[in-house]
């Protein structure tokens, strides 16, 4: 009878080590989905070389190999992020700081610096999703991690993995007590707990005060509700719901934001058509203070509780204070209007001011345009058809714009969302 080899028993430090790195492993899996391609197969090799070196007793590398691939890798993250700030760039190059770091282990400070630096990273996963399956990943690799940290503060006999597995089990069992009594009982807030909720160039889908078309080179759909409206009698066609909230018509070369703009003072539409659309409406808390209605209102809304509420030229209806909790209110609106037709080019400043020594290229265009086009219809079909025939194209992940934005957009990236 032919017996099979017998495996050669690991030596403690190459176990210790190979526990560390399966915790690592551990780890780095909830990111894979997020991180790029490039990202992940730069981890998989490192980890295998890692795990290849532990098990044949090579040395580490030394740092002139170690310093061209961390500085290829961090090379890789600015051009793929044009930056080394904000949540997307961050996350990343954590992880792969966290795999280099295991090529460079020493002395034992290191292999503390690669634990804490995991049970740091393991919190940056509920950045993009918090359900029972993270939760469950995440209590598995802090299981492993304690397990791996404990086997490096044993000194003679070394319990077995099992039993020190069973100690880091129980550790994480001790937390949870008072984790369910934080859960229930520690109040709730808005937002992150640290200070920017979100990226230093990605955002979220909604409304702010100003927009800066170009900084942000991710977006994330958001599935909060801004607001919930009843219609007394039927409900408009689709065509119809366009909602107005906040104007923007100041534009100063790089951000959009409000402009100066007088009280309504009850003859500004010099004419509407159709029915009038009457709208229930509840708001939801969003620390601002305009009121969205249908496009256009007729008249400053009707807020519960008799609240202030006005309405601008730019038919902006809005709270006298910001608004920190629900409101419901009534407003009137006609979709089909003529909106300050008659206004002269003093009243429309703001709209029309354009800010000197920015984007010259589409200022130039637009002179062309105007030179071969007379009439503003024939010039505006012009600017529409420009915009159906080149090679535009939506993205939530565009790519960042320069000084010249609007130039960067319309002639060379032609890639965006609404803002843009």
């Amino acid at each position: 009878m032919r017996l099979l080899p017998s495996l050669p028993l690991l030596t403690r430090d190459k176990a210790d080590t190979l526990l560390l790195i399966a915790a690592c492993l551990l780890v780095l899996l909830p990111h894979a989905s997020h991180v790029d391609w490039w990202v992940n197969l730069g981890c998989a090799l490192l980890l295998v070389w890692r795990s290849w070196l532990t098990l044949n007793g090579r040395r580490l590398p030394p740092a002139w190999i170690l310093l061209p691939v961390s500085a290829a890798m961090m090379g890789g993250v600015y051009l793929t992020h044009h930056t080394f700030f904000g949540r997307e760039a961050g996350v990343t190059m954590l992880v792969l700081l966290l795999t280099c770091k295991l090529l460079e282990m020493h002395a034992k400070r290191d292999l503390f610096v690669v634990i804490y630096l995991g049970f740091f990273l393991l919190l940056t996963s509920f950045f993009y999703q918090q359900t029972i399956g993270t939760a469950f990943i995440t209590l598995l690799a802090v299981s492993l991690l304690l397990t791996a940290q404990l086997s490096f503060h044993y000194t003679g006999t070394i319990p077995s993995l099992l039993q020190r597995l069973k100690l880091g089990l129980t550790i994480v069992g001790l937390a949870i007590p008072l984790t369910i009594v934080a859960f229930f009982l520690f109040p709730r807030i808005q937002g992150p707990l640290w200070g920017l909720p979100g990226d230093a160039h990605a955002g979220r889908s909604g409304l702010s005060d100003s927009m800066t078309p170009g900084t942000i080179s991710d977006l994330a759909l958001s599935d909060d509700i801004a607001f919930r409206v009843r219609f007394t009698g039927a409900v408009p066609n689709k065509s119809l719901l366009y909602w107005r909230g906040i104007v923007l018509n100041y534009f100063d070369g790089k951000s959009w934001s409000r402009g100066r703009s007088a009280p309504f003072t009850g003859s500004t539409i010099a004419s509407v058509s159709g029915p009038e659309i009457r709208q229930q409406i509840i708001l939801e808390p969003n620390g601002q203070r305009w009121l969205f209605a249908l496009d256009v209102p007729a008249a400053p809304p009707i807020l519960e509780n008799n609240a202030q509420s006005t309405l601008n030229l730019e038919m902006e209806s809005r709270s006298a204070v910001p608004l920190f909790q629900r409101l419901r209110y009534a407003v009137r609106s006609y979709p089909q209007y003529r909106l300050r037709a008659e206004a002269s080019a003093a009243e429309l400043g703001d709209s029309l001011e354009l800010p000197a020594n920015y984007n010259p290229r589409t200022l130039a265009f637009a002179a062309e345009l105007r030179q071969r086009y007379g009439d503003d219809r024939q010039l505006m079909s012009a600017v529409l058809q420009y915009f159906r025939h080149e090679p535009f194209a939506y993205t939530l992940e565009p790519p960042l714009l320069g000084i010249n934005s609007v130039d960067d957009f319309l002639f060379s990236t032609r890639a965006g969302f609404c803002e843009h």
